[in-house]
C-alpha cells in the first residue's frame, strides 16, 4: 500500500479559523500537485508494455512521452511509456489505461465533474470564473462547454445503447432485467409535457420534452404534496426517441407491473400517440388544469359565468353533455370570428380527449403539475434561461447532465464515470 504524506507548516498563534483555513488551503493545493505527480510517476514507470488490445500480440516500448493532466491541485506531469505491437503495428500508452486518463483529454474526472456541476446550473462562462475563484482552476467557458457535449453524449450512448437493444433488436431480457429490481407498487403514474425552446440554428423554436415517473406521494402541509420517488427522463429529440426512453425509465420503475398505471397529459395529439403507443394498459387522464384553461380562453371573458358548469360536467365525466353545451355556445357566439374558432377548437379537444376526460368520473379529476413542475425546474431554468439559445445536439446533451441532479444520480455517475463500471446502471440505481 502506498501512502502520499504532505507536510504543512503554519502558525497559528493570533489567527482566526478563516485565515487559518486560507492559508491551508493554499499550502495543500500547492504540495498536493507535486505529490500526486510523484505518484503518478511512479506508477507510470511500473507498468509494461503488455499485450496490444487489438490482436492480443506481443507489445514493446517505443520511448518516453510527456503529458501535462489539469486537475483539482493543479497541472501535472505524466511521463509515460509509448508501446507498440509488434504485430499489428497499433500504438497505445499502457499508464493511461491503468491511471484511467482518457485520450487527448486535458482535464482530470474531478475537474470535469467541478465544472459541469456548474454549467448545468449557470451559463458556461459564470462556471468558468466561478471554477477561478472556489478551486483555483483555469478552464474557459469553451472548454467547459466541449466537457459538457462529451460528457452529455456519454449519457445518452448509455440510453441509446439501451433502447436500440430493446427497440430495435427487440431484446426482451434487457427489459424484463430493468424491471426484475422494481418492486410491485399499487399505483405508478406516468407523466410527460414539452416546453419550446430557442434553436439557434434555425431562429424558430424546438421543443424540449420531459417525462416524470412515480408513485408515492407524501402531505407536507395544507396544500402541498411531495412527491418522494419522481425520476424524469429529459431530451431535446424526435418524439419517438423520446417515448421509447420514457418506457424504459418507466420500466426501471416497475410501471409495467403495477396494480394500476395512470397517464396524465395535457392532451397534446403528439402525447396521445405516445400514450397509445407505449401505455395502452394505463388509466389515461386530461390533465383538469389544462381543460379548465381552455375553457375560459374560448369562453372570454363575457362567458366566465358560464365555465364553472361546464367543468362541473367534465368532472362527472359527462362527455357528451359538455361538448352539447360548449357548440351551443359555438353556435350563438358566431360574430367574434376567434372566439368561434376557439370554441370550435375546443370541441375538437374534448372529443379527442373524451377517455381522459371520462375518467374523471371513475377515478376523480387528475393534474399534470408535477410534470409543469419538472419542466420548469429541470428544463425551462437553464434552457430557457434569458438571452440563452441552443443548437439542438447541445441543448440534448446538457440536458442530459442536468437531469442527473434531477433524479439525484449525480454521484453515482461520477462514482462508476472514475471506477470504469457501468454508467446506465448508476443512472438507474
Amino acid at each position: 500500500m502506498k501512502t502520499i504524506v504532505v507536510r504543512l507548516s503554519v502558525d497559528v498563534e493570533g489567527k482566526t479559523l478563516g485565515e487559518l483555513e486560507a492559508e491551508l488551503m493554499g499550502q495543500l493545493r500547492q504540495a498536493l500537485g507535486p505529490a500526486v505527480q510523484t505518484e503518478l510517476a511512479r506508477v507510470s514507470s511500473e507498468v509494461s508494455p503488455g499485450m496490444c488490445s487489438t490482436c492480443a500480440g506481443p507489445r514493446r516500448g517505443r520511448g518516453w512521452e510527456q503529458r501535462c493532466i489539469v486537475g483539482l491541485f493543479g497541472a501535472v506531469h505524466v511521463r509515460r511509456q509509448r508501446a507498440e505491437c509488434a504485430g499489428c503495428g497499433v500504438t497505445a500508452y499502457p499508464a493511461d489505461h491503468v491511471l484511467g486518463l482518457e485520450a487527448q483529454e486535458r482535464y482530470s474526472l474531478g475537474v470535469s465533474e467541478a465544472a459541469l456541476w456548474l454549467a448545468t446550473d449557470g451559463s458556461y462562462a459564470k462556471s468558468a470564473a466561478s471554477m477561478k475563484q472556489l478551486l483555483d482552476v483555469s478552464i474557459s467557458a469553451n472548454q467547459i462547454h466541449r466537457l459538457a457535449q462529451k460528457e452529455g453524449e456519454l449519457v445518452q450512448h448509455a440510453w441509446e445503447g439501451l433502447r436500440r437493444r430493446v427497440f430495435e433488436a427487440g431484446d426482451r431480457e434487457t427489459l424484463r432485467q430493468l424491471e426484475a429490481g422494481a418492486a410491485v407498487k399499487d399505483l405508478v403514474v406516468v407523466q410527460a409535457d414539452g416546453t419550446f425552446v430557442h434553436n439557434r440554428a434555425t431562429g424558430e423554436k424546438m421543443e424540449a420534452k420531459a417525462g416524470i415517473v412515480y408513485s408515492r406521494k407524501a402531505r407536507v402541509s395544507r396544500g402541498r404534496v411531495l412527491i418522494t420517488d419522481k425520476r424524469t427522463y429529459a431530451g431535446v429529440e424526435e418524439g419517438a426517441a423520446f417515448g421509447e426512453k420514457l418506457v424504459l425509465l418507466a420500466a426501471q420503475q416497475g410501471a409495467f407491473k403495477a396494480k394500476r398505471l395512470w397517464f396524465v397529459s395535457d392532451g397534446a395529439l403528439d402525447l396521445r400517440r405516445l400514450r397509445r403507443q407505449h401505455f395502452p394498459n394505463a388509466v389515461y387522464f386530461l390533465d383538469l388544469w389544462h381543460l379548465h384553461h381552455r375553457i375560459s380562453d374560448a369562453l372570454g371573458l363575457e362567458g366566465a359565468g358560464h365555465v364553472g358548469g361546464l367543468l362541473t360536467l367534465a368532472v362527472q365525466g359527462n362527455v357528451d353533455a359538455l361538448i352539447a353545451a360548449l357548440a351551443e355556445h359555438w353556435a350563438t357566439n358566431t360574430a367574434d370570428e376567434e372566439q368561434h374558432r376557439l370554441l370550435g377548437d375546443l370541441i375538437t379537444y374534448v372529443d379527442a380527449n373524451r377517455e381522459g376526460i371520462e375518467n374523471y368520473a371513475r377515478h376523480g379529476p387528475q393534474g399534470s403539475g408535477a410534470i409543469e413542475k419538472t419542466i420548469d425546474v429541470a428544463v425551462g431554468r437553464r434552457l430557457k434561461a434569458k438571452g440563452t439559445s441552443w443548437f439542438r445536439p447541445g441543448a440534448h446533451r446538457l440536458l442530459s447532465l442536468r437531469i442527473l441532479k434531477h433524479n439525484r444520480t449525480w454521484n453515482r455517475y461520477w462514482a462508476a464515470r472514475r471506477c470504469r463500471t457501468s454508467l446506465l446502471a448508476a443512472m438507474a440505481a
